[in-house]
């Protein structure tokens, strides 16, 4: 499904979409700025979207999504654009499952999973989640572990999605990854 096309002609969807998982559509993809050649990037990209925290996701050369915050990590997040909406839908907040010490055998994945989406569903305006999904035509019940191995496995494949800050003394900086 095109649910980024879904987003693009419903306003309401979007502002919903929006409102609970921090993801505002940019008006057309955008070759970004690298900040005068300061920072550079391991691969190719262009911006689709941004969130609140002045965060971006970049569909990279490959068709997979990277993501850049503005505290200056950056990694891959998903191998597709549908990859992504799946990850934003069912973990509701990605940023909260960074912790790759829980990736370590299912059953802790599992834990952890179940764990962080109760904690965030209690939070979360889970009657306009479910009208939001329902109109993207995806199932209301997921298996959030195998989201979120998705997600750490796009996180952790070759080439890496790296940014690189050129500091004024000559050095480079690597970008922290997503995962701590």
């Amino acid at each position: 499904m095109d649910y980024l096309k879904l987003l693009c002609e419903d306003s309401s969807l979007a502002a919903n979409f929006d409102a609970l998982f921090d993801f505002f559509l940019l008006d057309e993809p955008t070759k970004r700025d690298e900040v005068e050649g300061r920072c550079t990037f391991s691969v190719d990209r262009v911006a689709f979207a941004r969130d609140g925290a002045g965060g971006e996701y970049h569909q990279l050369e490959d068709g997979s999504i990277g993501y850049m915050s503005s505290e200056g990590e950056c990694g891959r997040i998903a191998e597709s654009v549908d990859n992504l909406i799946h990850l934003l839908v069912y973990s509701i907040c990605w940023h909260d499952y960074c912790d790759a010490s829980q990736y370590t055998d299912i059953s802790t994945l599992e834990a952890y999973a179940n764990e962080r989406h109760d904690q965030i569903a209690s939070y979360t305006e889970m009657d306009v989640w479910e009208t939001v999904v329902q109109v993207l035509g995806m199932p209301l019940e997921a298996n959030v572990a195998a989201e979120l191995q998705k997600f750490y496995d796009a996180a952790h494949r070759a080439p890496l999605y790296i940014c690189y800050f050129h500091e004024d003394d000559g050095t480079v900086t690597e970008s922290h990854n997503l995962f701590f």
